[in-house]
């Protein structure tokens, strides 16, 4: 059980750490189902940078004694990963191709059917010009209705399993870079 899954890190203000680690999630996660890495706290775009290194086994790495972190953006991330890590371990499906361009995005899913729930991670590169983009999600119900959240707004939607796979989940990131986490839950 890797609890480490590269030596491949972050340093401060380095994005492109955090493409490699989209790029590891996508491609290890059809394989492996437990792994780990970590995060530095840093001060350029850390949600983003934290959200490509959520894994099963996922830690932050951070000076307690600095006075100039935002430490309740620390706190809300490491909250947000702690509402889904239990979707790590489900069914994995790659929601786009291995793409590390700037101009690029990458999305996931990890679907719990047993439990009716699953989670969908969603990320805008730097240069990519669109600001929303549609992924077909897989394994839902098409006759169940789902309830999709965004954990930043705590927006809800409810929407069938047939319109989430057909067309597909509408996402809109607005921030380059940015990340996007929505959990789904079927309604009942």
């Amino acid at each position: 059980m890797p609890l480490l899954r590269s030596d491949y890190q972050s340093f401060a203000g380095e994005s492109s750490y955090a493409l490699g680690n989209q790029g590891h999630t996508l491609g290890l996660s059809s394989w492996v189902p437990y792994y780990g890495t970590g995060v530095y706290l840093s001060d350029d775009h850390f949600t983003y940078a934290a959200r490509s290194y959520f894994t099963p086994a996922f830690g932050v790495a951070a000076d307690t004694r600095r006075k100039d972190v935002d430490w309740d953006l620390f706190r809300r991330t490491v909250s947000q990963w702690r509402e889904v890590i239990d979707c790590f371990l489900g069914d994995f499906y790659p929601l786009t191709s291995h793409n590390l361009s700037d101009d690029a995005w990458m999305a996931w899913q990890f679907d719990l059917p047993a439990e009716g729930r699953g989670l969908v991670q969603v990320f805008r590169h730097t240069s990519s010009p669109y600001e929303t983009a549609v992924f077909p999600l897989r394994g839902l119900e098409p006759g169940a209705t789902y309830v999709v959240t965004d954990l930043d707004t705590k927006a809800a939607q409810r929407l069938t399993g047939r319109a989430l796979m057909s067309p597909g989940l509408r996402v809109a990131v607005s921030d380059k870079p940015g990340a996007v986490v929505l959990t789904y839950r079927k309604a009942r």
